[in-house]
């Protein structure tokens, strides 16, 4: 059994699941697309268009097509039309599943004919997974993913806030930054990431102090030992590493309902990520019980996956959900 991976912008992550698995990579050439997508809606609905077109030169040999990207899903379904014999598998670790709960003209296109090409899915996380079979009853597995290697400094941590990631409407950013000043226990606010929303933070910090735009880094670590409270509030977001990453290395993450790793966590760092006041109280418990905070932390740290081990489980449940559609 062969596999052909796709993948617009291959997460680190899911790159790894794919030669865990033998697959052939091919990256997508879209990624300019899906950025003017999220600047301009309208270039959304190009996507279909501009798939088929793509699909039409793509030559498979692979029996099987590991999909990594909403995007990529149009790709994908375009090949099997094609290639009858070929099964799909997506990895769900972005918000496309949940965006068919947007009754908008684009998603009714992929509830009617793209959907159903996919044979089964491997999720990021158990919350996905919910996600996920509200619109499809194939097999779902679900293979967590691992952080990327930090490593703690020791040259003392402040009474900062950071967030970390793509700064793209869909992550709040607005929510959190607006939190990041009006908070009376940060004394500055760090921005790590690049996204649509670049220019709007670079702007904001420039006529305010609070606010320190880092942009992209080699030295997150830096970032990670230096604040004491990773602030990440989006309404939902599948497995993110960021949160992982801020609690090896000491860092307090506060985090909304809809974060799919909140499994790794103490109710203290699980947040309304409504009521600002309900954080600040959070902060203030933590500033205040330290001790006790950190040890419940490093029982977080001991659950956290390794790459090895996640590997092999997305290995397992990928045989797993191949066992069940072949």
């Amino acid at each position: 059994m062969s596999v052909l991976f796709l993948s617009h912008n291959p997460h680190e992550v899911h790159l790894n699941f794919a030669r865990a698995v033998g697959a052939r990579v091919e990256v997508l050439p879209f990624d300019e697309s899906v950025r003017r997508g999220k600047h301009h809606p309208a270039f959304k609905l190009l996507h279909p268009l501009q798939s088929f077109l793509y699909s039409k030169k793509l030559k498979v040999k692979e029996d099987v097509l590991l999909v990594d990207g909403g995007s990529s899903i149009f790709t994908a379904a375009f090949l099997k039309m094609r290639y009858k014999h070929l099964k799909l598998v997506y990895i769900d670790g972005d918000l496309f599943i949940l965006t068919l709960s947007k009754n908008n003209f684009l998603t009714k296109i992929v509830k009617k004919f793209f959907l159903k090409r996919i044979d089964a899915i491997i999720s990021v996380s158990e919350m996905n997974k919910d996600e996920a079979s509200k619109y499809l009853t194939v097999p779902i597995e679900v293979a967590e993913p691992y952080p990327q290697p930090v490593c703690q400094n020791k040259n003392g941590r402040k009474n900062y806030g950071l967030y970390v990631g793509r700064l793209d409407p869909d992550k709040n950013i607005d929510r959190i930054i607006d939190f990041g000043l009006k908070s009376p226990f940060l004394e500055k606010f760090i921005v790590v990431g690049e996204g649509t929303l670049s220019d709007y933070i670079k702007e904001k910090a420039s006529v305010n102090k609070k606010l320190v735009y880092v942009g992209e880094t080699g030295n997150i670590s830096k970032y990670y030992s230096e604040c004491k409270f990773l602030v990440h509030l989006p309404d939902f977001d599948p497995h993110p590493c960021t949160t992982m990453e801020a609690a090896e290395c000491g860092c307090y993450p506060l985090i909304s309902e809809g974060v799919g790793s909140k499994y790794l966590f103490d109710e203290m760092f699980i947040v309304n990520a409504n009521d600002f006041d309900e954080v600040n109280d959070k902060i203030d418990y933590i500033l205040k019980h330290d001790v006790e905070v950190k040890k419940s932390l490093e029982k977080t740290v001991e659950k956290i996956p390794s790459k090895s081990d996640s590997i092999k489980k997305f290995k397992l449940k990928f045989d797993t959900v191949m066992g069940e559609i072949t």
